[in-house]
């Protein structure tokens, strides 16, 4: 009897093994979100909508994105913490909130080395410095005059708090040994809104988000902070070219879920994820917003995030950059 018995239970095992195997190799089963942490409008915004369109073609379900902008990208990061850890909810977001937020914020709610899992970098995007059209303070050295003789009487914007925008500001104002008041927005649209309106003269801003209104004459870019010219506006010099020297700061941009989704979701992601980044359409495409396309895989996510944020403490120090 006990024969019996174990002999029935091993093949109904036999039969329910490949019908569970079956049930995991159906995801996705239902529709995905991708948290962005900015407002509608701004670089992120932009990519994130791109992507959720070709992911969608891939997996076969709709993909939402869901703006969750505030406080230096953190209420999106807590949206993800708070999502169920299945792989439904994809985070997409820059060097900002994973080693920029941790060099300058002492009591974060995640840890950026440990709680998330990297699917891949997917892009970079170049800041600029730019200010309206008509700003009689028409250049970079005409700002820096400016600025030395009348101290936080001019403004300079960011798209947040202990962003990419924010570090590149200060780090600017640093070297350049000026000072402007600091003026962060909640994500690109807003801060480009204002710019464009005279509310604020100055903003670093993306490539990205900038470019249209650059070809549009309302605005104009006086640098950019990397070390290297951007192809996309390849007539505007770098900070360090009109004499600022050190400064190279660029964003990254990466998809990631929190730790701890199953396998199966995030291999099925990641394989999607790649066949975007292979496709040459859909790196045209990203081009032409202005980001370069990218797709580096992380094998030691928490050993190269601790590294970084290390280096940005550094920066953090020098600039004197302090989360408000």
């Amino acid at each position: 009897m006990i024969r019996r018995i174990a002999t029935t239970l091993l093949a109904g095992w036999a039969m329910l093994t490949p019908l569970a195997a079956l049930a995991q190799a159906k995801f996705p089963d239902r529709p995905l979100q991708i948290i962005a942490p900015y407002a509608p409008g701004g670089a992120a915004d932009v990519l994130s909508r791109f992507l959720a369109k070709e992911l969608e073609t891939r997996l076969g379900q709709p993909v939402i994105v869901l703006n969750r902008p505030g406080a230096g990208t953190i209420i999106g990061v807590q949206a993800l913490m708070q999502a169920p850890k299945d792989g439904y909810t994809l985070f997409i977001s820059s060097n900002s909130t994973f080693t920029l937020n941790p060099a300058v914020m002492s009591n974060l709610s995640y840890d950026a080395a440990r709680d998330f899992e990297p699917l891949a970098q997917i892009a970079t995007a170049n800041p600029a410095l730019v200010t309206y059209a008509d700003n009689p303070v028409a250049d970079v050295k005409a700002l820096v005059v400016v600025a030395k003789a009348e101290p936080d009487k001019l403004t300079l914007a960011s798209f947040g708090t202990a962003t990419v925008s924010h570090f590149a500001g200060e780090w600017f104002k640093s070297v350049a040994g000026i000072r402007m008041a600091h003026v962060p927005y909640r994500g690109s649209g807003p801060a480009m809104n204002d710019l464009v309106g005279k509310h604020v003269p100055f903003l670093i801003d993306t490539i990205v988000a900038a470019r249209p209104q650059i070809e549009g004459g309302k605005i104009r870019a006086l640098a950019v902070t990397s070390a290297q010219r951007s192809a996309m506006l390849p007539d505007v010099p770098t900070l360090q070219e009109l004499g600022y020297r050190g400064i190279d700061l660029s964003s990254w941009i990466a998809l990631v879920t929190a730790r701890g989704i199953p396998a199966e979701a995030k291999a099925r992601l990641s394989e999607a994820l790649a066949d975007v980044l292979r496709d040459p359409a859909a790196r045209a495409s990203m081009t032409k917003s202005g980001f370069e396309p990218v797709h580096r895989v992380y094998t030691d996510w928490p050993r190269e995030i601790t590294a970084e944020i290390e280096a940005m403490k550094a920066i953090a120090r020098d600039a004197n950059i302090k989360a408000d």
